[in-house]
């Protein structure tokens, strides 16, 4: 075997295992990339989300709110009618 077959029977070989490797580093660089891609796109919809769910619950907060003084207000006039009837 000459020195040419040496280098061409590991060379080759080591140079494509070398290349592939290269070859799914960058891939999965690829694939980090647009994971992050993907989660950033997620989150911004999530926040979209909960951002309209945080409105839709100070809504109803505030028509809590209403309806608890309204309940209020009627509690104190049964009360007065109940004064005037007992007498």
């Amino acid at each position: 075997m000459t020195n040419v077959q040496l280098y061409f029977a590991f060379g080759v070989p080591t140079f494509t295992v070398l290349v592939g490797i290269v070859v799914g580093v960058l891939q999965s660089n690829h694939v980090l990339n647009q994971l992050n891609l993907r989660f950033t796109s997620l989150e911004s919809t999530m926040n979209g989300r909960f951002s309209i769910l945080e409105g839709r619950m100070n809504l109803f907060e505030q028509d809590m709110k209403t309806l608890v003084r309204v309940t209020n207000d009627l509690d104190v006039r049964l009360a007065r009618l109940e004064e005037r009837s007992a007498r």
